[in-house]
């Protein structure tokens, strides 16, 4: 009985359009298949999101495009604090500008992305939070990877 209701729940879950998150890909085709990547910070971040969505980073001579990550600002803010003045709480923002190119000839207009996340914080808590922070940024990296290359994914192909 129990597996009925198992197999039952899954139907209806599938039947609904639920997805894990992360688990479909991109809605769009990339306007190249063959990019080079100069990702600084968002290096291996942009080669999974080029990768997700069909895409190969390759060596610049093989590249029939080139994206390039030109700034990248890290931001850590106090959000919330205390009565008793304390933290409580760190905005932490992403910004991030990346210009597509071929043949050095820019496609379009640079990208700006930007990723946001709150983290919740406690001085006695110090040496977890600051992994839990690192944590934080690798995901922040990742979303604003899958923004450019949700974005390329809009880009026509110049020949």
């Amino acid at each position: 009985m129990k597996k009925i209701i198992v197999i039952a729940a899954a139907l209806l879950l599938s039947a609904c359009g639920f997805h894990l998150k992360g688990s479909q890909g991109l809605s769009g085709n990339l306007p190249y298949q063959h990019w080079s990547v100069s990702g600084g910070a968002l290096q291996a971040a942009l080669e999974t999101a080029l990768r997700r969505a069909d895409g190969m980073p390759v060596a610049a001579n093989q590249a029939q495009a080139d994206i390039a990550v030109t700034h990248v600002d890290n931001r850590r803010e106090v959000y919330t604090i205390t009565r008793a003045a304390d933290i409580n709480e760190y905005l932490l923002t992403l910004h991030v500008r990346a210009q597509a190119s071929r043949h050095g000839k820019p496609l379009g207009e640079p990208f700006e992305v930007y990723a946001h996340r709150t983290m919740n914080y406690t001085d006695s808590e110090v040496l977890g939070k600051e992994e839990e922070g690192q944590t934080i940024w690798s995901e922040m990296y990742a979303d604003a990877a899958e923004q450019i290359v949700r974005r390329l994914t809009f880009m026509k192909a110049a020949d």
